[in-house]
């Protein structure tokens, strides 16, 4: 019977106002990414996988970015019959690096999340992985924990996709009750 691991690769952008705000939030004994933008805003990319204790691993494995390990766990995904976006919460415990992603998205209202799960087997080659986007949306706080909570980067909702309106060009005739066939 062969062993599959799974591996999450927790990948989040946040913003700074400037460079030297950029620089102080991000922790130089991590592989904390400090990227100076155009017009003055900076952003830092912050980088941790949750399998691989007290090791840097590269992902994807051939020619990419280091991750730091940092304990977390990730519970969603939720979503509704309406098309409402899916959400997922991500648990920290309550130590600095947490703190810190929470600090640099301004209570991780203005981050941006790229997660990745991926299947290794026994010899860690990669199986299968599967790669999900978000938008922060908030943060909570408790002695322990600290959650970061996140909803999907497409809002069919919001943006009023698919953009159609009920008219007599793609319903026909109206009827007089409820009963409407699309």
């Amino acid at each position: 019977m062969s062993s599959i691991r799974i591996v999450q690769y927790f990948e989040l952008l946040a913003f700074a106002k400037d460079p030297t705000e950029a620089a102080s939030l991000a922790n130089a004994s991590t592989t904390d990414t400090v990227t100076l933008g155009k017009q003055g805003g900076s952003t830092v990319y912050h980088r941790y996988q949750n399998y691989f204790v007290n090791e840097t691993v590269k992902w994807p494995a051939s020619n990419g970015k280091n991750y730091d390990f940092v304990p977390f766990q990730v519970q969603g995904t939720v979503s509704s019959i309406g098309g409402d976006n899916t959400s997922v919460q991500v648990l920290f415990p309550n130590v600095p690096v947490a703190i810190r992603l929470v600090q640099q998205g301004q209570g991780n209202r203005l981050s941006r999340l790229t997660l990745t799960t991926a299947w290794l087997n026994a010899t860690n080659a990669l199986v299968r992985s599967y790669e999900e986007r978000y938008v922060g949306i908030g943060a909570s706080f408790s002695e322990t924990t600290i959650e970061l909570r996140f909803r999907s980067a497409m809002d069919s909702v919001g943006s009023k996709f698919p953009s159609r309106s009920l008219s007599r060009a793609n319903a026909g005739l109206l009827p007089l009750n409820a009963n409407l066939q699309l």
